[in-house]
C-alpha cells in the first residue's frame, strides 16, 4: 500500500520539477534587451544599427528583426541606468531613453532625415521649438509629456501599423507598406 505522506511529497516534487524546468525555459529566452549594456560610444552621430558590429546588444536587437520592436516598446518607460556613459555627448541615459533612440535610429532611413513610423514623436517633434542638444530637448520634451506618453504613442502606432512593418536591407532600417 502507498503511503500518503509520501505520494503526497512525490506529487509536489514532481510539480516543483516542472515549475522549475518551465522557468528555465523562460529564462533562457529573454523578453526585455539589456539596454544598459550598450556601449554607442564609439558611434558618433550614425544610427545604432550601423554600430551593431561593434556592440552586442545592437547585434542582439538586430537578430530580432520587428519582434525586437514590441521589446523596445517595453522598454521605454525603464529607469534603470548605465554604469557607463552609452553615448557621447549624453550625460545621463535610462534604460528608456535608450529604447527610444534604438527605435527611432531603426525607422530612420539611411539619409538620417526620413522617419518611418508615423505619429510617434521622432527628432523633429522632439526638436520642434528647442533650441539646445539633442538631450536637453529629449528632457524637456519629457518633463512636458511624459515617458508615458512616448510609450502610448508607440502602442498605438505599432498597433495599427505591424503587419506592414518590413526590414529595408539595403537602407538598414524598418519601413511600413504602402497600401
Amino acid at each position: 500500500m502507498l503511503n500518503p505522506g509520501r505520494f503526497g511529497r512525490v506529487v509536489l516534487l514532481a510539480l516543483l520539477g516542472m515549475l522549475l524546468a518551465g522557468n528555465s525555459g523562460a529564462q533562457s529566452r529573454t523578453d526585455r534587451f539589456p539596454l544598459t549594456q550598450l556601449d554607442a560610444s564609439f558611434c558618433g552621430k550614425g544610427r545604432l544599427q550601423e554600430c551593431d558590429s561593434r556592440d552586442p546588444v545592437m547585434r542582439e536587437v538586430l537578430s530580432r528583426g520587428k519582434d525586437a520592436i514590441p521589446i523596445l516598446i517595453s522598454q521605454l518607460t525603464d529607469s534603470a541606468r548605465p554604469k557607463q556613459q552609452v553615448f557621447q555627448f549624453w550625460n545621463a541615459t535610462s534604460s528608456g531613453d535608450i529604447a527610444y533612440l534604438i527605435l527611432t535610429d531603426l525607422f530612420t532611413d539611411s539619409d538620417l532625415k526620413t522617419f518611418n513610423m508615423p505619429d510617434v514623436p521622432d527628432w523633429h517633434t522632439i526638436n520642434k521649438d528647442c533650441g539646445h542638444a539633442a538631450e536637453t530637448c529629449w528632457r524637456e520634451y519629457l518633463r512636458r509629456h511624459g515617458k508615458g506618453s512616448v510609450q502610448r504613442a508607440w502602442l498605438r502606432a505599432w498597433g495599427l501599423h505591424k503587419n506592414q512593418v518590413f526590414w529595408d536591407s539595403k537602407s538598414r532600417c524598418f519601413r511600413i507598406v504602402e497600401k
